[in-house]
């Protein structure tokens, strides 16, 4: 049996985003009436006061310059302002970057409000019934190999609630928002398992439950493997940590086989729904295949507080021993509470963790190959080099341009930057975020995309290197 592995991808729905931490991204918000830092410095201060001139000189100025023609403008504008508005309207609309600003707002959107409950029905639904590649119901081809499962490790965000200010009035809530994320994520990997779809005039309709489902989830196109996200700032220490962590991965050894991993994470899927306080022991074993981390939000690599180093380096001592594969975002995009790229380079502190001998045969994946903006290839650079120099490191292509030149450069990069380096790389799509921000339009397009790029060690990278990552194994 042939598997093809989506290293990287999300199930959310509108619920789950902490859309208000996105609405402060430091580059959407910069501007010249932002809260001063805090700090006492004199050249600080002297910047913030001289902000604060020019933008009220912008203000007066624009009065000046607006006023005069507003009295002009204004009675024309109230005599036709229908036809105005109208013209005006489809003019904006017709600027191609906004239409497809909008196009792409229009299709992420109409995915985030399926419920998340039949968001993985809805993508099998979907592949076999629209894509090209499907031979029959056991087969989807990609490249010239035929594989009969795809394996989703669907990457849960611990977005928790940062960054409120101080003049939000509703700051409290009784229950942790990634516990809600997680409930949803388990049932929806439930109801994968135990219901099909039918279409019967245009409208898609649950099967009656499965029968005999636990013995029959072989025969799904899926294998769903979730990734716990995790943010040590909100754990008050280590102990409440390890609790933490011990609920779902006690059973994992690092000396656990390929075979006997892989095992236990497939007898668990779909049996859990989203109650997340179930107090049997050993109830939420298994659940996670690995943990991600997401440093833009503020997960700090390498802290300089001795307490908050304390429970990550302890993090990182417990995922080596039980060799517990971790993906961190590594791109200057994303989810941002701050200025972060500090603590998301591959150049930094994560360069600082690897350095340590104790955490050397830390399993982890850098997200997005370190994409930048603007072409920049130093975080991609650091990254094949760290690749090099630990067994462990990898990379995945996740949320990529999809472009012929996207993939030719990557397989030059195999060809001279590192000989080993396809044996380091995973494919990943970044679903369904990656409808807002790639010229994809569906799942499907973007793994037609990749079957269609002229891309040396397409098996290395949708099969074998992730396999190995995910569950262990020699490189």
């Amino acid at each position: 049996m042939r598997t093809f592995y989506d290293i990287h991808m999300h199930a959310f729905n509108l619920s789950h985003p902490s859309l208000s931490v996105f609405l402060q991204r430091s580059d959407l918000l910069d501007s010249l009436f932002k809260s001063p830092p805090d700090t006492k410095s004199q050249a600080a201060t002297l910047w913030c006061f001289l902000r604060k001139i020019m933008g009220y000189l912008l203000i007066v100025i624009g009065i000046l310059i607006l006023v005069p023609i507003a009295i002009v403008v204004l009675p024309i504008f109230l005599l036709f302002k229908k036809k105005i508005l109208k013209r005006f309207a489809q003019f904006i609309l017709n600027i191609s970057v906004v239409k497809d600003s909008i196009g792409k707002a229009m299709r992420t959107l109409t995915f985030f409000e399926i419920p998340l409950e039949y968001q993985f029905i809805v993508l099998d639904y979907y592949l076999k019934s629209k894509i090209e590649y499907f031979e029959d119901e056991k087969h989807i081809v990609m490249g010239n190999t035929a594989y009969n499962k795809i394996v989703l490790c669907p990457l849960v965000i611990d977005f928790g609630r940062k960054n409120i200010p101080d003049g939000v009035f509703y700051r409290y809530t009784p229950k942790s928002p990634i516990a809600n994320q997680v409930g949803d994520l388990l049932y929806a990997i439930r109801t994968y398992y135990r219901f099909n779809v039918n279409v019967m005039d245009d409208k898609m309709h649950l099967s009656t439950e499965i029968f005999d489902w636990e013995n029959r989830k072989a025969e799904k196109l899926f294998e769903i493997y979730p990734f716990m996200g995790l943010d040590t700032k909100n754990y008050d220490d280590w102990n409440g940590l390890e609790i933490l962590l011990d609920k779902y991965f006690y059973e994992f050894e690092a000396s656990d086989s390929p075979k006997i991993r892989r095992e236990r994470l497939f007898n668990k899927m779909g049996k859990l729904d989203s109650n997340m306080y179930i107090k049997t022991e050993g109830h939420y074993h298994n659940v996670f295949a690995g943990i991600k981390l997401y440093p833009q939000l503020g997960f700090d690599p390498y802290p300089d507080a001795p307490e908050e180093f304390e429970k990550v380096k302890n993090l990182y001592l417990y995922c080596i021993k039980k060799r517990i594969p971790i993906t961190t975002h590594c791109s200057d995009g994303g989810y941002k509470v701050a200025e972060n790229n500090h603590l998301t380079s591959p150049l930094g502190k994560w360069k600082k963790v690897l350095e340590q001998k104790e955490f050397e045969e830390l399993t982890l994946n850098f997200a997005h190959f370190g994409s930048q903006k603007g072409k920049q290839t130093e975080w991609r650079n650091a990254i094949i080099e760290l690749t090099k120099k630990y067994p462990n490191v990898y990379t995945d292509i996740s949320c990529n341009d999809m472009t012929d030149e996207y993939y030719n450069n990557l397989g030059k990069l195999f060809n001279s930057a590192n000989p080993q380096l396809h044996k380091k790389v995973l494919f990943g799509s970044d679903f369904s975020i990656n409808l807002l921000v790639t010229e994809a339009y569906s799942y499907n397009h973007y793994l037609e995309t990749f079957s269609d790029a002229e891309l040396p060690y397409k098996t290395e990278l949708c099969e074998l290197n992730p396999e190995r990552f995910l569950f262990g194994g020699i490189n």
